[in-house]
């Protein structure tokens, strides 16, 4: 990161400035109590001494205002502190200083500017896809609650939503990657939610039995299908425009099939999922014969569960 060194005091700058290129820094020093950059000099931290720049110090900081700006000060008063904090400044440290605590400071205020421009960063992110979307605004359910769509993302975004309605923040977890009997295992507290994906991975079956012991808990599911589900409290965005994700490129109708098929057949039974499909049973085993898809066979142990 580009550093500025304000300081007439050449010992104490030039030894900030050789602790901080050893950190990989790029140091600037400057004699110049009045510094101005030009067009194409910027800096991400301007460390500035208070004594040195007196008259000018709040002039400086916010002529850097992007900058971090820490002030070196002999004492703390309403000047050399107050004012400053007001006029912009991060942080100060007191003189004589130790060079360590400094660059703690430049540490970490380094670290909470990359926090900050990385939640600016997803939150714009955010915004987008929200508005590419068009997600319905959320309803005011009290957890738990299901949330029916026809995309991931968009169940996704509306759960994101709900969390910033709420002011609540999830842990997630996904069917496609855990076992769905170790959910029920979950003791959460109060101020744990969960954002738990993937309902439509398991078997009927296996859903109602997990729904029904995790009825009380915090937990907010996304559900991707049209089959009946019943529960009291469904935020159904299914029908909403634009909440359908299609990728770019259109395929072919048995490209589809082919895909659907894959992906469920371990969910459904025959007769289920042809009924699915709208098709008759014959029809899915000749689709699976047309499109080379082998229907998997049961492990023993899934059969023992």
């Amino acid at each position: 990161m580009r550093t500025l060194i304000i300081e007439n005091d050449t010992y104490l700058a030039q030894s900030i400035s050789n602790k901080l290129e050893d950190r990989g820094y790029e140091c600037t020093v400057s004699k110049d109590s009045n510094f101005k950059p030009d067009k194409n000099n910027s800096f991400d931290i301007v460390l500035l001494s208070y004594d040195f720049c007196e008259k000018n110090c709040i002039n400086i900081i916010k002529r850097f205002s992007e900058s971090i700006v820490i002030i070196m000060i002999k004492y703390i008063n309403d000047d050399t502190v107050t004012k400053m904090f007001k006029a912009g400044m991060h942080d100060y440290i007191t003189k004589p200083l130790i060079i360590d605590e400094l660059i703690r400071k430049i540490e970490h205020y380094k670290h909470f500017d990359r926090l900050q421009k990385e939640v600016v960063f997803y939150k714009n992110y955010f915004e987008f896809v929200e508005g590419i979307l068009n997600t319905p605004f959320p309803f005011t359910y009290n957890l738990p609650f299901i949330i029916r769509s026809n995309s991931q993302r968009s169940a996704d975004i509306y759960a994101m939503r709900y969390a910033r309605l709420k002011n609540i923040h999830f842990n997630f977890l996904s069917l496609k990657d855990v076992d769905w009997r170790s959910i029920l295992n979950l003791n959460n507290s109060v101020n744990d939610i969960i954002y738990l994906t993937g309902l439509e991975q398991i078997k009927k079956s296996e859903r109602m039995e997990l729904i029904s012991k995790l009825h009380k808990q915090n937990i907010l599911f996304s559900f991707i299908s049209q089959e009946e589900i019943p529960f009291s409290n469904i935020a159904d965005i299914s029908t909403a425009q634009n909440c359908m994700d299609i990728g770019g490129e259109v395929m072919p109708i048995r490209e589809y099939e082919k895909m659907v098929i894959t992906k469920y057949e371990g969910l459904y039974s025959d007769i289920e999922l042809a009924k699915e499909l709208g098709i008759s049973r014959k029809s899915l085993w000749e689709k699976r014969k047309r499109y080379g898809i082998i229907k998997q066979r049961k492990s023993a142990k899934q059969n023992k569960n």
